[in-house]
């Protein structure tokens, strides 16, 4: 979605939240409804999303040529009106009522840096995917993102400085396997580095 266009249809709470999941796919948004969620108004204000100020109405979907679009107003039948028109210029569409049309379904995400985790219940109760989001964010933590950060640093002198995949794979499990995730837990970010650094260095001196 980076840089698509994407639309959502609707002010209120249910599509200030599928607004922001759009931003933070860094899609080009704009707004149609009359009334805005201060949320919606917040980014309309910084200049994040683009907003149609009225009512919908036919044909504003084909002026725009979206790649996605979300319909989210409390009328099933201009969901319906929009999931029609969307789908007539081949865009994808997810309607919020019930028993709406989808040609996608949203799914709960937890995201520590460069590690997302998407959870999903076939669209059968968007409140569970809600709960197992919670339980999730509870286990993976900050200190992950972390990490995978300084893994990917690492990678690229890890590959060049190991030839064999099988010894690669063995530093890993080794970073893996020791304090440092408790130790970034702990706060002492510095101390947890450290120990980063002192495994990858080890590994690396015995293939020399």
């Amino acid at each position: 979605l980076e840089g698509r266009i994407c639309v959502v249809v609707g002010g209120g709470e249910v599509a200030a939240r599928k607004v922001q999941g759009l931003l933070e796919a860094s899609a080009q948004v704009t707004v149609i409804s009359t009334q805005l969620h201060p949320t919606l108004v917040a980014l309309a204000e910084a200049g994040h999303i683009n907003v149609n100020h009225g009512l919908y109405e036919s044909g504003m979907l084909a002026k725009l040529a979206p790649l996605l679009v979300f319909a989210a107003t409390d009328d099933p039948a201009v969901n319906q009106q929009v999931a029609a028109e969307a789908r007539s210029l081949g865009a994808l569409v997810n309607t919020a009522d019930e028993q709406g049309e989808r040609d996608f379904i949203n799914m709960a995400t937890v995201q520590r840096g460069d590690i997302a985790i998407a959870l999903s219940t076939g669209g059968a109760s968007p409140e569970l995917a809600a709960h197992l989001r919670g339980q999730v964010s509870d286990l993976i933590g900050a200190e992950y993102g972390i990490l995978s950060a300084w893994m990917a640093q690492a990678r690229p002198i890890v590959q060049a400085s190991v030839t064999a995949q099988p010894a690669r794979a063995a530093i890993w499990r080794r970073v893996l396997e020791s304090t440092i995730l408790d130790t970034l837990r702990q706060g002492d970010t510095a101390a947890a580095r450290q120990q980063f650094d002192d495994i990858i260095q080890q590994a690396i001196a015995t293939q020399s």
